[in-house]
């Protein structure tokens, strides 16, 4: 699904856990694209093809898959990275993730091209495209957050969800620091939050308004300082 020119949207649309997709097309030298978050190859409860339904869908939306250059992963939970060696080994793109969720990406069999720090992105040599990566942990320790300042959007993995947060009670979840990364998030100028997935939502908030709104909803569930 495109929501911009350049931004695609692949909404789980499965029964069993997978999480949702965005591309950035075009970004990367010779109109290569950026995949945020994969997700699973086959689902781990009922064998979903996960990985085929991404790929007709980026297909759909008339991308060539085959010219992927680089994944980003918010974070290591399985849903979201699993079929990341697909495109790198099959496709010879590259893998890019925080230094702290790499450990535990290394332990899983992963290999990271690419550590991420927090700060400025430049995708591409000519014209480059610049997002920010956005160290938000409470999920998962290295957890990140890409925010594309120019089209006012943030790829939020598993940070946000709409009226709910990501889970804390998982190893290396914080309840604490999840607070302070969407407390820190909220202050930016958001006209699209895309989240990790579609609980009782497709996860496309679109407008201010809504995006506010859902943010305001998040302080007094969590009661978050304003």
């Amino acid at each position: 699904m495109q929501l911009l020119k350049n931004l695609h949207a692949y909404v789980w649309q499965g029964k069993d856990n997978n999480c949702n997709t965005y591309l950035i097309s075009n970004c990367l030298d010779q109109n290569r694209h950026l995949i945020i978050d994969p997700g699973h190859i086959k689902t781990k409860g009922t064998g979903e093809p996960a990985l085929e339904m991404l790929l007709q869908g980026i297909q759909n939306d008339g991308l060539d898959p085959g010219a992927i250059g680089l994944i980003l992963l918010t974070h290591c939970h399985p849903d979201h990275v699993e079929a990341a060696g697909f495109f790198q080994t099959r496709l010879n793109a590259r893998v890019a993730i925080h230094r702290i969720e790499a450990e535990v990406y290394d332990r899983m069999g992963g290999k990271a091209d690419l550590l991420l720090n927090e700060g400025q992105l430049k995708l591409g040599r000519l014209n480059p495209l610049t997002v920010d990566i956005l160290h938000c942990p409470g999920h998962s320790p290295g957890h990140v957050a890409l925010y594309w300042p120019k089209e006012k959007v943030l790829i939020a993995g598993d940070l946000i969800f709409y009226r709910s947060t990501g889970r804390t009670d998982l190893p290396g979840g914080d309840l604490s620091q999840m607070k302070q990364s969407i407390k820190r998030v909220s202050s930016l100028d958001i006209e699209w939050l895309l989240c990790g997935h579609p609980y009782g939502h497709p996860g496309l908030i679109e407008g201010r308004d809504e995006v506010r709104d859902n943010f305001r909803f998040l302080a007094q569930q969590m009661l978050i300082e304003a």
